[in-house]
């Protein structure tokens, strides 16, 4: 009788097991993987004829794709995040990278999160046009200045460069827009509070206009 019991544990044991392997292969089976969206670099046309560039007077840059079907008139922009340069010397350094120089950036993006066009990975977002807007003034999009010593010259011209962004894409569309969302992250988060209130000011009676800040709230203490 003890060992009759012992089979039948036994048995319950691996029926057990199987049932858990066969659910574990069922739900692996059902991961959804997110194909790579690669997005081409666009230079933004006449930018350095209104100062607006990087700090080693580069024209700025920015990935679109465009949205279709019943998101073509809902637009997505994001700022690029990179932390900040506080003096002669971090800028200079940072104009030597790809946060300081459009001819250092990659001239493909990869979309995803917010910007995927998968719409299991970004069911609210992926058919819309979406903007990832490139950072390369150092200051969040926000400054406009230029520092002179010797033969060292840079640019902190991000305000223009938010400038000639937004206007080469009310040309692209931008304008007719129903529905916007700003967003950015770290300092893309910064800039999208400090810029929040004069999109929608640029597109009142035409778009809704709602902005989202991720981890852009920095206490000064």
């Amino acid at each position: 009788m003890a060992r009759r019991r012992v089979r039948t544990w036994a048995a319950a044991v691996a029926t057990g097991v199987l049932v858990v392997v066969v659910a574990a292969a069922a739900s692996a089976a059902a991961v959804v993987v997110e194909e790579k969206l690669m997005v081409e670099m666009a230079l933004v046309p006449g930018a350095a004829s209104t100062g607006a560039v990087c700090l080693d007077r580069c024209p700025p840059a920015y990935h679109l794709h465009q949205g279709s079907g019943a998101g073509a008139r809902g637009w997505l922009l994001q700022f690029e995040g990179g932390g900040w340069c506080n003096d002669a010397r971090s800028c200079a350094g940072r104009a030597r990278t790809s946060l300081g120089s459009s001819s250092l950036m990659n001239k493909l993006e990869t979309f995803s999160g917010l910007l995927s066009n998968d719409p299991a990975m970004n069911p609210d977002f992926y058919n819309w046009n979406r903007v990832k807007m490139r950072y390369c003034d150092g200051g969040s999009f926000a400054g406009d200045s230029e520092f002179k010593n010797g033969s060292l010259v840079m640019y902190m011209r991000g305000q223009r460069i938010w400038d000639a962004i937004i206007t080469d894409l009310f040309l692209k569309g931008l304008a007719k827009a129903e529905k916007v969302l700003l967003s950015g992250c770290s300092a893309g988060g910064l800039a999208t509070f400090f810029h929040c209130d004069d999109f929608e000011k640029r597109l009142r009676g035409v778009a809704t206009v709602k902005c989202m800040s991720d981890a852009g709230f920095f206490l000064d203490v």
